[in-house]
């Protein structure tokens, strides 16, 4: 379901004083939103009518490079930075269905007249022009998919970084000095990864800093020796 979601972060707000005067709603904003509501999507018989609305010429142009683009960068890409990556294409035909149907309600107030021009343009919308689509395209290229990069790498971009943050939290709840293979294997990971695959986490996390080996040490009567790693302090 995360690749489904539009990740956003509106900017924080100037600082205003306290008044007691209520905001005007934009009259403009609010007759479009009730344009859009009143659009009849059923028959008389209150069955659901779908409608197709098509792309132009131009529309069609930019949406093919835009799907091109899309092809080449997620390739490059992989876990859940690349889910979300390819749902783009739907997810731009959308948005680029709701700026043309935004742009027409905006536009009815301008247009409403008994001249032609104004008839025509209160005909609710039967294709998605080229602006729309750049514009689509641009918002999601440069608004979502960097914010949906961020809420993603909070999660973690795939397994190994999903197990690597889980054996950090384990860490860090149980505020332990030193672990080993078994430790993080049987309490951190519930033996979700097997011994070699669960050493190799470990090496990554002492290469980023959060563990250290310790020398080889004896264990067991037989004497055989097993690794350790040194939490790093920082952590607690």
């Amino acid at each position: 379901m995360y690749g489904r979601f539009l990740y956003a972060w509106p900017a924080t707000p100037d600082y205003r004083p306290l008044t007691n005067e209520a905001a005007e709603v934009e009259p403009e904003l609010q007759s479009a939103l009730t344009a859009l509501i009143r659009l009849p999507s059923e028959d008389v018989d209150g069955v659901f009518v779908p409608q197709s609305v098509w792309l132009s010429d131009g529309a069609i142009v930019k949406f093919e490079e835009f799907r091109q683009s899309v092809d080449v960068t997620k390739r490059a890409l992989d876990g859940h930075e690349r889910q979300w990556f390819v749902k783009g294409e739907t997810t731009v035909l959308r948005l680029a269905g709701t700026l043309a149907y935004m742009t027409w309600a905006i536009g009815l107030g301008a247009s409403a007249s008994n001249s032609f021009d104004g008839i025509t343009g209160s005909l609710e919308p039967k294709t998605i022009d080229e602006q729309s689509m750049a514009a689509a395209i641009r918002l999601w290229r440069e608004f979502f998919w960097p914010h949906a990069r961020a809420a993603l790498r909070q999660i973690g971009l795939s397994d190994r970084h999903k197990n690597a943050r889980r054996v950090l939290r384990w860490l860090k709840a149980n505020r332990t000095a030193d672990i080993s293979v078994k430790d993080i294997r049987r309490e951190a990971l519930a033996q979700a990864l097997d011994a070699e695959d669960t050493e190799k986490l470990l090496d990554g996390l002492t290469k980023a800093g959060w563990l250290r080996r310790k020398p080889l040490e004896p264990t067991g009567s037989a004497g055989r020796k097993g690794h350790r790693w040194l939490v790093n302090p920082i952590l607690y």
